[in-house]
């Protein structure tokens, strides 16, 4: 019973309308019958799924165990169902990737572009996020594939796959003609610059921190924070800013007009590529997805 696809939906359901009433309307049947359901789930499950609480339901511990196994069952059985599609009448179904940054805006575009040549009917629905945030969608079924920085290096649920293709490096970055790049450098210098911090799951500024606290006893802080990488990117190339972001953006359009501050502070570096749910492996989509990325990456000679 556990999982039984009907009965999980009707679960996430519930979960996702925190209400008895509400989730039986989404799905079209009547609160006992949806009521019996959930007592037949939890019956399977060994023990309560929610607590009744007076502004609704909330999951027990055990709930959201059987919530995150519900939403990837439920993922595997709709990627099934469209892998069976696909082999009756040619449809190609929904890929969902998440990106960070610089795949986002400079290895993914000719990529799905080359994707889409050969399988024009295939959705890709194609959503800027953090690691974390990813990981996250990947676990619960939100997710297909993640492409972007393993800033950690937990261990995965055996029906995730990672897959390193470059190591990314961060760097001190100024725009062409900078005072920086034109002056005898020193490291001190560095602190009484404006700096433009990029904000996602870790601010890359916060990286070079401790170093520079070690070097000069003193960290820098930002005058400006952005969300949006593209921004981040020219408001460094029309402002005398500095920056911490990954040297791949400087391969490629994005980075023109932007330079390296050479420094002697130890290289901060990570690992790059996809993480991706290991039953579309055999999906040839998704196998021409992971190609082409790997052959972007060369081409961009980020290895």
């Amino acid at each position: 019973m556990i999982y039984d696809p009907e009965s999980l939906r009707r679960f996430v359901a519930i979960v996702e309308a925190s209400n008895m009433r509400t989730a039986a309307d989404v799905v079209g049947v009547t609160q006992p019958a949806l009521t019996r359901s959930l007592k037949l789930l939890e019956a399977a499950a060994g023990g309560m799924l929610f607590e009744r609480r007076s502004r609704g339901l909330r999951l027990t511990p055990l709930g959201r165990l059987v919530h995150t196994q519900a939403r990837h069952f439920l993922r595997e059985h709709q990627l099934a169902e469209a892998e069976l599609r696909a082999l009756k009448n040619g449809e190609q179904g929904q890929l969902r990737v998440a990106a960070a940054p610089v795949w986002m805006t400079t290895i993914l575009p000719p990529v799905l572009a080359n994707v889409h040549q050969r399988y024009a009917q295939l959705l890709i629905t194609l959503t800027s996020a953090n690691y974390s945030e990813a990981l996250a969608g990947l676990k619960e079924g939100e997710f297909d594939v993640f492409f972007g920085g393993f800033q950690r290096q937990e261990s995965l649920p055996s029906f995730l796959v990672r897959k390193p293709l470059f190591d990314a490096k961060l760097v001190i970055v100024a725009r062409s003609g900078h005072p920086i790049l034109t002056s005898g450098f020193r490291t001190e210098d560095l602190i009484v610059q404006p700096w433009l911090s990029y904000k996602s799951e870790i601010a890359y500024l916060d990286t070079i921190n401790a170093s520079l606290q070690e070097t000069c006893s003193s960290g820098v802080k930002a005058s400006l924070q952005c969300d949006s990488m593209l921004t981040a990117l020219e408001l460094l190339r029309r402002g005398d800013y500095l920056a911490v972001l990954p040297s791949s953006f400087l391969s490629s359009a994005n980075g023109q007009g932007l330079e390296v501050v050479a420094t002697d502070l130890p290289a901060i570096s990570y690992q790059s590529g996809p993480i991706y749910r290991r039953s579309l492996e055999v999906n040839q989509a998704v196998r021409l997805l992971l190609e082409e990325s790997e052959r972007q990456v060369s081409a961009f000679s980020l290895r």
